[in-house]
């Protein structure tokens, strides 16, 4: 995975994206382009300019979206799909906690029959709407999705977040998310950067029947501190 990125407003991120016009959700957010390698070409991504950016704009949203800014598990999970695309091709993606979209819609990319994107509040769907335009890519569903009023019955070959498992609390909805939703004979994919309650929802989960294995990915860090490095842990389940 090669990176780079520039800071931009809203109004040249706007310039960035051609015709598009920004979301009205996202209108007001400081972007920023970050250019990446994926897949075997290069991607160009809009995403909150940093945190202290999206601390400014937090007055205009009733839910603060963290899924506006991106961070490295997204990275990392998107990178293994586009590594995957034999995998993945003819397949059905539910991705969950989207964000910024960057997996859905390298998966979309790499043949996915067909994946729907969801999250819990309007403006991260409204950015990976944005982001899948501007890199030309279509055929994505995306869905608002509260977990603990979840309505999904259909089943996939393929579910996929990143970062999602930090709050304890959410680890039963989850959990009965991916019971409910995963074709037989699917898998799941999680990227988690080692938060501190991951390790009760992956203990939860094989007490639950759910096969595990780990691969664990270095990548560049996106936050300043005492490493240029991280550790992301890509978490596979199976039944």
């Amino acid at each position: 995975m090669n990176c780079n990125g520039g800071t931009m407003n809203a109004d040249t991120a706007t310039e960035v994206a051609r015709h598009l016009t920004l979301p009205s959700e996202i209108a007001g957010v400081p972007l920023s382009e970050f250019q990446y390698e994926f897949a075997g070409r290069t991607w160009r991504f809009l995403a909150a300019e940093d945190h202290s950016a999206l601390l400014a704009a937090s007055d205009r949203f009733v839910a603060f979206p963290f899924g506006l800014l991106l961070w490295e598990s997204g990275l990392v999970l998107a990178e293994v799909i586009g590594d995957a695309g034999d995998q993945i091709a003819g397949r059905s993606v539910l991705e969950l906690g989207a964000g910024a979209g960057l997996p859905g819609i390298i998966a979309r990319y790499v043949g996915a029959a067909s994946v729907r994107q969801t999250d819990h509040v309007s403006e991260t769907l409204a950015l990976c709407r944005v982001n899948a335009e501007v890199n030309g890519i279509d055929g994505i569903e995306r869905a608002i999705a509260n977990w603990d009023a979840w309505n999904d019955d259909k089943t996939y070959d393929l579910i996929i977040a990143s970062d999602v498992v930090y709050e304890r609390h959410c680890h039963p909805a989850l959990g009965a998310i991916l019971e409910r939703n995963l074709a037989p004979g699917g898998r799941v994919l999680l990227a988690d950067p080692g938060r501190q309650d991951t390790p009760l929802f992956l203990e939860q989960m094989q007490k639950n029947g759910w096969q595990m294995s780990v691969t664990r990915r270095p990548t560049p860090t996106l936050l300043p501190g005492p490493t240029d490095m991280t550790d992301i842990d890509v978490i596979e389940f199976t039944r």
